[in-house]
């Protein structure tokens, strides 16, 4: 494992009464790990293409000039990120966060302590073996800081000084010796509410609706060109549509696997912690104040298992969703649970509120005339603390929205909705991840509803969603399995 590089000039120096502090660079082996992954990427996709090209009969290029492609291509990507290394500097001391990047133009963003919200360690395969880590610095906006790559031991104390100062606290930038390679982000402070183990992501991954639905596509497809295969070029043909169809059903399984692999959820005083991922492993950080709305949701196959999926949308994660199966920071709060976990997780962020005791009001009959197949699904109800709707068939999903994060109620009707006696309701929060809504309610009652949820919205803030208290100890509870 690389050791932290050498300072390069004195901590601060003063040059004509002027504090010059020092500044940091990333590791010096950034450049190489960068370029690793572009290599990785290459080889996948050209991967494919050679898979296309047997699959159509095409003829191969000269291996040379594959070879050539490849790695001109790598090390150009290289020379970019050595250059990209040489120009980034940083400071993370008592007074500040600055970061300087730039090439050609130069670019000094400095952030106050306050303004962090989050900070996630992300450690890529390669940067696992290297023992380098990075630091995604979220300043509640739509741009997330990124300072790529730290020694481990490094982005871990960086993370936690700062997380610290974010909170007001007066601390310094501890000197703690590398974790080393863990599955999981845990350390004495913390109290580990819930693990899910590799065979339940298993199975939960094979009946999910996107499995069937693949899997389904699959099938029809193979079984078409089975059907065409004398007028297509024969087996050949069907044999590599099936290895291409294996490929892509194993990947799916494999990505959610891997992606959620040794899912823990654990509590500190920072907020949430979520640690994921067998190859890549990302430690993210959540504080439970800035979740605007959380979605559930239930494929065909889980209800008989009584599982749910919990999403969430937070302030400055303008991300689409990545299902949770990639080292980016993914709006997958919990990928399986049962309901025992799921009030578990929920009381986390809310520990005042449960969604399970209110009662939700079924649509009108006559609104199926909008929603034939989802119309016995919509439902409505909301109490002192939360608004909670209901939608789906297939995949059944409830939405959760608290009170205090509503920032505005719109009444939606159409012509037809209108000669139905029917109309929806938008609830609009801080988050951009999910829209949160009521379908198919009876007009009677919109107006009443929207006032009411005003009033609610209002009379609730600041709200009960602050992030749980910290515990007084790692065995405080047992764990949720």
């Amino acid at each position: 494992m690389s050791s932290p590089p050498a300072p390069e000039e004195a901590p601060h120096s003063v040059v004509d009464d002027v504090v010059v502090k020092r500044t940091e660079r990333p590791h010096p082996l950034t450049p190489l790990i960068r370029g690793w992954v572009v290599l990785l990427a290459l080889l996948i996709g050209l991967s494919r293409e050679v898979l296309s090209w047997f699959t159509e009969g095409t003829q191969l290029p000269p291996l040379p000039l594959i070879v050539g492609v490849v790695v001109g291509l790598t090390a150009a990507a290289a020379a970019i990120g050595f250059v990209s290394w040489m120009v980034t500097r940083f400071v993370i001391d008592d007074d500040e966060l600055r970061i300087e990047t730039g090439i050609v133009y130069h670019r000094s963003q400095r952030v106050a302590f306050d303004k962090v919200a989050s900070i996630d360690v992300v450690q890529p395969l390669v940067g696992r073996v290297f023992g380098l880590a990075e630091l995604v610095i979220d300043i509640g906006s739509d741009e997330r800081i990124k300072l790529r790559y730290l020694t481990r031991a490094r982005a871990y104390n960086l993370r936690d000084y700062l997380l610290s100062r974010a909170r007001g606290h007066q601390a310094v930038i501890a000197e703690e010796p590398d974790p080393g390679l863990h599955l999981s982000d845990l350390n004495d402070d913390d109290r580990m509410v819930l693990r899910i183990p590799p065979d339940r992501l298993l199975v939960a991954a094979v009946t999910s609706n996107e499995f069937i639905g693949l899997v389904g596509m699959v099938a029809v497809t193979v079984t078409a060109v089975w059907l065409l295969s004398p007028y297509l070029g024969g087996v050949v043909v069907v044999l590599a549509l099936a290895i291409s169809a294996a490929s892509a059903v194993g990947g799916f399984i494999i990505r959610r696997i891997t992606g959620q692999f040794n899912f823990t959820l654990s509590t500190r005083a920072a907020g949430l912690r979520i640690s994921r991922g067998l190859a890549d492993l990302t430690s993210q950080s959540l504080p439970a104040r800035r979740i605007q709305f959380v979605r559930l949701t239930q494929s065909l196959l889980w209800r008989p298992l009584g599982w749910y999926r919990v999403e969430i949308d937070v302030i400055g994660f303008g991300l689409h969703n990545q299902e949770g199966t990639r080292s980016d920071i993914s709006s997958v709060l919990v990928p399986v649970a049962d309901l025992e976990q799921l009030r578990t997780v929920l009381a986390l962020l809310w520990p005042e509120a449960d969604f399970t005791r209110i009662r939700l009001d079924p649509a009108p009959r006559r609104a199926r005339w909008l929603h034939p197949i989802t119309g016995p699904f919509l439902a409505f109800g909301y109490d002192d603390l939360l608004v909670v709707s209901r939608h789906g068939w297939l995949e059944r999903r409830w939405d959760l929205v608290p009170h205090a994060r509503i920032q505005s109620v719109v009444i939606s009707q159409d012509p037809v909705s209108a000669r139905l006696g029917i109309a929806d309701l938008s609830f609009h929060t801080a988050g951009t991840r999910f829209s949160a809504d009521a379908r198919g309610l009876d007009i009677s009652h919109v107006r009443q509803h929207q006032d009411r949820l005003i009033s609610l919205a209002q009379s609730n803030r600041p709200d009960v969603t602050e992030s749980p208290a910290p515990p007084e100890g790692p065995d405080e509870a047992p764990p949720v399995q």
